[in-house]
């Protein structure tokens, strides 16, 4: 920041936060001269230009409005990489807090896209995750379709599966309305390995095999009934969870989850009671981070 300051900027970027304010309301030149503390005759100045270029409206008994052209710049911002980089800081933030990885990632032309990463990934090959796409299809994809709509969940469960469900598709909803009642969805270790099925599946689907000999491998896998996700933690918070990792959802203005954050445990097991302590953590950055979005 130089300390520079301009008041007729200033004055501008005041009215357009009024308007902004309640954007279903439309307010006269008197209320917005009172509201602000300005003149009638600077505000009918700063009124009549951001109408002449579209940032206002003014209808027929002269109160004022929103304007499309903010439409643009909004739409504008919120798909390109700035919405990336209105996102970032909360996701550094909840890495320095907790001192655990962090993983985002978006869905685009039905692949899950890793986003950004921060922090080691205690799984795997240690490789630069950031770029990998994976197919969003059966099993793969829960977290980054839980909190979409309800159309958006059912094509996803419409998609042929890469290994079988086990479970109803009502079995599948039922855990699709607790993640979304709850904030946040938790996927838990199946057994001794850090890598869960879903973790496996995936790293094949990007390992580069033949589709043939990636058939033959899945047709191994067992079916899937998704008992490692839940949204439940014991009541006890000494009790050990053998947690593998947190998802919640980070929504655009429209309320539309538009990525996935996901934290990642650097041990086997953790108490309930820190598990409960990382999913606030977790939750009140992708909320930051959705009210940052315009969510």
């Amino acid at each position: 920041m130089t300390g520079r300051q301009s008041p007729p900027t200033e004055r501008v970027l005041a009215v357009l936060s009024l308007l902004g304010e309640e954007p279903h309301r439309r307010l006269t030149l008197t209320e917005v001269s009172v509201r602000l503390g300005l003149s009638k005759p600077t505000c009918l100045g700063i009124l009549a230009v951001l109408t002449e270029a579209g940032f206002a409206t003014r209808d027929d008994v002269k109160a004022y409005g929103l304007g499309p052209a903010l439409l643009r710049l909004g739409w504008a911002a919120e798909t390109g990489l700035a919405s990336l980089d209105i996102v970032r800081p909360h996701i550094r933030r909840l890495h320095e807090q907790l001192g655990l990885p962090c993983v985002l990632a978006g869905l685009h032309d039905d692949s899950l896209v890793v986003l950004d990463r921060v922090g080691r990934i205690p799984v795997g090959d240690h490789r630069d995750i950031v770029g990998e796409r994976f197919p969003c299809t059966p099993p793969l994809g829960l977290t980054n379709t839980a909190w979409r709509d309800d159309d958006a969940v059912r094509s996803w469960l419409a998609r042929t599966p890469l290994v079988p469900i086990a479970v109803s598709e009502e079995r599948t909803w039922a855990l699709v309305r607790a993640a979304r009642k709850r904030g946040y969805l938790v996927e838990r270790r199946t057994g001794d390995d850090a890598a869960t099925p879903t973790i496996v599946l995936a790293n094949l689907e990007v390992s580069g095999l033949p589709r043939s000999v990636l058939d033959v491998l899945r047709r191994h896998m067992p079916p899937v009934e998704w008992a490692e996700y839940t949204t439940e933690l014991p009541e006890d918070d000494e009790e050990m969870v053998p947690l593998a990792a947190l998802s919640a959802p980070i929504r655009d203005r429209l309320g539309r989850q538009r990525y996935t954050l996901t934290l990642l445990p650097d041990r086997a097991q953790a108490p309930a009671g820190v598990c409960r302590s990382w999913a606030s953590a977790l939750t009140a950055a992708t909320e930051a981070a959705t009210t940052a979005l315009g969510g």
